[in-house]
């Protein structure tokens, strides 16, 4: 007798702030060109199986916050793999709720114990965590004349905090999505960002791109 078993589906949250979240709210870029669901149709043309990537990212997040929401946008939906995508508003002097400040909204020790917890918590229920650095800003950014970055170059604390990353990959064995990375490499990708921040249709394919050559090999 053959037994017809439904096959699994394959769980990948994509853990992160507003560049994970990626749909802008005037329109440019909607949810079919979000990186996430670009992502999610290569691998299952790739691999031929049930795979579903779930959206955790919260724009204006941080590390420390995201730890909070955890077990409500991660683990409940008992993930094969997680992704982790955080840096560019832990390392900024942007406050979302006040003035420019003079530090980084999350300190670099501050941003590798979240990391460490997120990590741990993840692991506890048996998925695998990857870990992603940050896509680095590019010059059109609003506070590009902030005298810190005017002095020290503008993605002189995401570089830091990308640093801090690939040092937890490493030390933890973890996979590694370099995102930064890739984008650092090619000075071309700076007009995939036109706000600053936030990658426009052209960045998201990158990303997923970069996040396919990873995961496709996990999987």
């Amino acid at each position: 007798m053959n037994i017809n078993l439904e096959e699994k589906e394959i769980i990948i949250v994509a853990l992160g702030d507003s560049i994970t979240n990626g749909v802008q709210s005037d329109g440019s870029v909607k949810e079919e060109d979000t990186f996430r669901y670009l992502l999610q149709q290569s691998l299952i043309q790739s691999t031929g199986q049930k795979i579903k990537v779930i959206n955790a990212g919260v724009n204006a997040d941080i590390s420390t916050l995201a730890l909070n929401r955890l077990e409500r946008d991660v683990l409940r939906y008992k993930p094969d793999y997680v992704t982790i995508m955080f840096g560019v508003n832990d390392a900024g002097f942007f406050r979302p709720d006040g003035p420019v400040a003079d530090t980084p909204r999350v300190s670099k020790e501050e941003f590798k114990a979240s990391l460490l917890k997120m990590i741990d918590g993840i692991s506890k229920v048996g998925a695998q965590p990857v870990l992603v650095t940050p896509v680095p800003m590019s010059p059109s950014y609003h506070l590009a004349d902030y005298p810190p970055y005017v002095k020290h170059g503008l993605n002189y604390l995401v570089d830091e905090y990308s640093d801090i990353i690939r040092e937890l990959a490493k030390k933890l064995n973890l996979p590694l999505i370099d995102v930064h990375r890739k984008f650092s490499e090619n000075p071309n990708t700076q007009k995939f960002v036109p706000d600053g921040i936030h990658p426009d249709k052209r960045g998201h394919r990158l990303i997923a791109e970069i996040y396919f050559e990873v995961l496709n090999k996990l999987l």
